[in-house]
């Protein structure tokens, strides 16, 4: 009896397994390098000032880039089409990241990232106004659930609030804007364009500022300011690699493993380990963010069948 015979090798379903995975490892790179940025953040900015820490993110986030941009022959990557929106949008990721760190000065890193990843919730309820895109009563549903996380990890009335909670909700608004401008920039714009504006307008900002609560810093406080900026533009790299080998329909999910990463950064490091509360409303968060993933993914297929 001859065996049967074996089936034809799949090269295009293999290839895309591939580009899968490769888009993974570039996203879990992306993950965690945003988190060892925000980390260095907070163990700094206990010695300098909120604003000295966002100079040095973007100017040592522009020096890699720049010579990055002219060793592939790439500068003409500089020349954008819509310089306003780019304009807006780099506004908004220097002032979010500003009061971000300004945040984990005076919260733990779980909790402020937490409550940052509040912001894809925003981006659906935004998405109506000004993009004109169309949301289901699942997806209004999921954001509603999701804010109650938000209201979960607060708990006001149960516990005296710091008043620097409101600080990460003010950097996730901010980021909500500037993910939608992202969205409108993508059609026009390569993606490093983008990262260069954002570099640029962050340098120019936070140089104009940065004079008036400058403190000298020493070797290591040299050597943390160019490791916030250079593992920035690492994850920032990383995270354009990873889309361009797998659509964001795979990816997204991954991005909510920060809450992990942060979590066991403000364990080991500082000692911050969430309470109950904390851990439940990070899981209603998540769990609806992922769910307005899983229905925008559904729709995509319909509108495309």
């Amino acid at each position: 009896m001859t065996a049967p015979p074996l089936p034809e090798p799949q090269p295009a379903a293999d290839s895309e397994r591939h580009n899968r995975l490769v888009g993974a490892g570039f996203a879990l790179l992306a993950g965690l390098a945003f988190v060892a940025m925000d980390t260095l953040s907070k163990a700094m900015v206990g010695h300098y000032s909120f604003m000295q820490i966002t100079w040095g993110r973007y100017v040592f986030h522009m020096l890699p880039l720049l010579l990055l941009l002219a060793a592939r022959g790439q500068l003409r990557l500089l020349r954008t089409g819509r310089p306003r929106l780019q304009l807006f949008r780099s506004v908004l990721i220097f002032f979010s990241s500003a009061v971000f760190v300004l945040a984990l000065k005076y919260l733990p890193l779980a909790d402020t990232i937490t409550l940052n990843y509040s912001s894809p919730l925003l981006v659906t309820a935004l998405s109506v106004p000004l993009l004109g895109e169309k949301v289901g009563w699942r997806r209004w549903a999921a954001v509603s659930v999701g804010f109650l996380g938000v209201v979960v990890v607060i708990r006001p009335g149960l516990e005296e609030i710091h008043w620097a909670v409101a600080l990460p909700l003010m950097t996730a608004t901010a980021m909500a804007f500037f993910n939608i401008a992202t969205r409108m920039l993508a059609s026009t714009d390569d993606p490093l364009t983008t990262i260069f504006y954002t570099g640029l307008v962050g340098t120019i900002a936070g140089t104009l500022v940065v004079p008036f609560v400058w403190m000298p810093p020493d070797l290591w406080g040299w050597a943390g300011l160019f490791g916030i900026g250079f593992i920035g533009f690492v994850g920032h790299l990383a995270y354009i690699h990873a889309f361009s080998y797998a659509p964001p329909s795979f990816l997204s999910p991954l991005t909510y493993l920060g809450l992990v990463w942060a979590t066991l950064a403000g364990w080991l490091l500082f000692g911050q380990l969430p309470d109950v509360w904390t851990f439940v409303g990070m899981a209603i968060i998540a769990g609806s963010g992922l769910y307005i993933l899983y229905r925008e993914s559904v729709r995509r297929r319909e509108r495309t069948a």
